[in-house]
């Protein structure tokens, strides 16, 4: 299967912490990724923001627990983004922080609809994000 790009003109944007932080907001899934056993590890996941943190809900995830567990936080990477599968036209976020385990208070249901056993809040500590819109020149 081959994927045609559109021609036409595109933009490359950066967008600002702030920007970015606001369109994580406008989604609910992204992707969490991790260290486990020396590797990286990434999950799609469901979430929400909360006082300028993602919070992250889902399922029974044995190596997340077993990665946050131990020393309470560790640093991961966040990414979510929205882009136009006709158009390829669309954003990209990416949000490297600190994310400990908390209790649950509520929040978004993981996205698979099993019952939720985690609960993560990332520190946002490196925001970058990206635009691709047409270029109107």
């Amino acid at each position: 299967m081959t994927y045609d790009i559109d021609a036409r003109p595109r933009a490359l944007t950066e967008l600002s912490r702030e920007e970015s932080l606001r369109l994580l907001g406008n989604v609910g899934l992204g992707r969490i990724v991790f260290i486990s056993r020396a590797m990286p590890a990434i999950r799609l996941v469901s979430h929400v923001m909360t006082d300028g943190h993602i919070v992250v809900r889902t399922g029974y995830e044995p190596e997340i627990e077993a990665v946050l567990r131990p020393r309470g936080t560790s640093m991961v990477v966040y990414q979510a983004d929205m882009v136009d599968p006709a158009t390829h036209l669309g954003w990209n976020v990416m949000v490297t922080g600190t994310a400990a385990l908390v209790p649950d208070a509520g929040g978004p249901q993981s996205w698979t609809g099993e019952k939720t056993a985690l609960v993560l809040r990332i520190r946002p500590e490196h925001v970058t994000g990206f635009e691709v819109t047409g270029d109107p020149s």
